[in-house]
């Protein structure tokens, strides 16, 4: 099969995205609840919001003119940062590990699960993938030919980035451990770049550290709520740091290793071929490639170590297509490809595991239309039927920002939401505005307390704006765990009932 042109490639990677977004699009009768909150907090473009950087509800607020701010356009917009970082990740692998390695590189990238059944979730790990994809091409264009340019874009990358997430920071340290490697101290140019980066960085991420200031760390208090303040005791930390380190090389990459290693067997099987030269890496190559795919890695173990945190496994989510290319330039010579043009067997192989997915995609969604209630099965929860219990007229929705979001987008005039009764977590209202309000509430509750009304299995609604008091009893410290729950995720668990 010959080399895969530009045009092809962009073919290929619109292709495989578009079919996924159309199939989540059908099989969904409601969007994940990441996009959800970018619905909601698309209300008002703020220099932050509670719970993380401003920089995916500007993008949607920024599209949504071009096109109605539904769940499609978040569908969209998850699926064009895909695109673009998976066509940044071909441009820098192409020259490092050769034309057929990079391609083969894509191919397992596509294989990963945000770029199948979850490449629909519009979140903040999904933006920031392409800053970091562009940070790494940059910093090797400036490592090949020192350019004040690169370090410039480099610098903006890295704000940009940390105003999507800031898990940004990671690759910021990355880059400074870069810079030592290659002596940037010896090269005046990298010396200079390396403070313009750091001053752009800064100047682009200022507004939302004044923010931070002014807010009172509102994200950093809820990330210390769950994770950055659970304060691992010694004995755990290490186990907690290799079973997240395993399960990003054993689990969220396992689709890749079945590619690149069936990619690899079929040339064991061939003898050496004289036209697929593949030359060894040299020293920088390897090395940029190794601290890429894995530097983000043990980083992260590493503040566990020194910091107790709770590593989430969906944490690897924005660096762990990079450690494919990174475990592909260990592999022996004589399984890569280098240059040479991947066989029709190994596209096949590629499509193969395509359909096992989509197989495997179809197969949870009809477990999930069974009980769409239940926990995990969010995306097929009926809000249109329940949004039809609400027979009063609603300028406003209390409750979880996933259940609110969702029922206001199904009644008449798209009620704005209070999130979770805080003001501080809804800026797109006022005391004002809930004065002269017509508010409703609903929370999850299994017995439907006296003055309300039920909407669904674990949940009820009523016309006044504070949820009504725990029932005394055995069950008082299930419910309050359960209002807890719902407003940590949104309102996606927390509904099973006895």
């Amino acid at each position: 099969m010959p080399r895969l042109p530009g045009r092809s490639l962009a073919a290929l990677l619109l292709a495989v995205t578009g079919a996924w977004v159309l199939l989540s699009a059908w099989l969904w009768r409601t969007p994940p609840i990441d996009n959800v909150e970018q619905l909601v907090w698309r209300g008002a473009v703020e220099w932050g919001y509670y719970k993380h950087p401003p920089l995916p509800t500007w993008l949607l607020a920024a599209a949504s003119p071009a096109w109605p701010a539904t769940p499609l356009l978040t569908y969209l917009l998850a699926a064009a940062c895909m695109v673009v970082t998976l066509w940044l990740f071909h441009a820098l692998l192409r020259p490092l590990l050769g034309r057929g390695d990079a391609l083969l590189a894509v191919l397992a990238a596509l294989c990963l699960t945000y770029a199948t059944d979850r490449l629909p979730i519009y979140n903040h790990n999904v933006v920031m993938m392409p800053f970091i994809a562009a940070v790494w091409c940059l910093l090797w264009r400036t490592t090949q030919r020192p350019s004040l340019a690169a370090w410039a874009g480099i610098g903006l990358c890295l704000g940009a980035g940390m105003l999507a997430k800031y898990q940004m920071a990671l690759v910021a340290l990355c880059v400074a451990l870069w810079w030592l490697r290659i002596g940037g101290w010896r090269v005046a140019c990298h010396r200079w770049g390396l403070a313009l980066a750091a001053v752009l960085a800064a100047l682009v991420f200022a507004p939302h550290l004044l923010w931070l200031t002014a807010h009172q760390w509102a994200p950093l208090t809820y990330a210390s709520d769950s994770s950055l303040g659970a304060h691992l005791r010694w004995s755990a930390r290490g186990p907690h740091a290799v079973l997240w380190m395993a399960d990003w090389m054993v689990n969220r990459l396992a689709p890749a290793w079945v590619l690149v290693f069936a990619a690899a067997g079929v040339l064991s099987q061939r003898p050496d071929n004289p036209e697929r030269p593949v030359p060894p890496p040299d020293r920088w190559q390897r090395d940029f490639l190794l601290l890429a795919g894995f530097g983000p890695m043990l980083l992260t173990a590493a503040l566990c170590l020194a910091g107790g945190i709770y590593l989430q496994m969906k944490w690897s989510t924005a660096f762990a297509l990079w450690t494919v290319p990174a475990i592909q330039v260990l592999l022996p010579r004589r399984w890569r490809y280098g240059d040479a043009p991947l066989p029709r067997v190994v596209w096949a192989m590629a499509g193969l595991l395509q359909l096992l997915l989509l197989a495997i995609t179809l197969h949870s969604a009809s477990l999930q239309a069974r009980e769409p209630m239940r926990k995990g099965a969010w995306r097929q929860r009926d809000f249109a039927t329940m949004a039809r219990a609400i027979d009063v007229p609603v300028d406003v929705i209390n409750g979880p920002c996933g259940v609110a979001g969702m029922l206001a987008r199904h009644l008449p005039g798209q009620p704005r939401v209070l999130i979770d009764g805080d003001l501080r977590r809804s800026p797109w209202l006022t005391p004002t505005d809930l004065a002269q309000a017509r508010t409703i509430s609903v929370w999850p509750t299994c017995q439907v307390p006296e003055g309300a009304r039920p909407l669904a299995r674990g949940w009820a609604w009523w016309t006044h704006p504070a949820p009504p008091p725990v029932a005394d009893g055995p069950q008082a410290a299930a419910e309050i765990a359960r209002r807890a729950q719902a407003s940590h995720t949104g309102g996606t668990a927390a509904v099973h009932c006895p």
